[in-house]
C-alpha cells in the first residue's frame, strides 16, 4: 500500500485519497495473483532474470503503467 500511495503522489503531485487508491490496490492484487501463478509472464513483465524477477515487482510494473496513464498525470495543471 505504501509503495502505491507514494507512486501516486509522485506521479500526480497530489495526496492519495482512498477513492483513488482502491482501484490501484485492486489492480495490484489481481496482477500479483496472475504473476504468482505464471513465472514466465513474470519474467516477461520484469524483463530480466535477476533478484527483481518476482511477482511483486511484476505487479508493481502493471500498477506503475496504470499510474502513468491516469488523467491526473497526463493532464497536469
Amino acid at each position: 500500500d505504501a509503495r502505491i500511495t507514494r507512486g501516486y503522489e509522485l506521479a500526480t503531485g497530489k495526496k492519495a485519497t482512498p477513492e483513488k487508491l482502491a482501484p490501484l490496490l485492486k489492480l495490484y492484487k489481481q496482477a500479483l495473483q496472475q504473476f504468482s501463478a505464471d513465472p514466465v509472464k513474470t519474467c516477461e513483465m520484469v524483463g530480466v532474470m535477476d533478484e527483481h524477477n518476482n511477482p511483486e515487482t511484476a505487479a508493481l510494473v502493471v500498477v506503475t503503467n496504470a499510474l502513468l496513464n491516469l488523467d491526473e498525470v497526463i493532464m497536469k495543471q
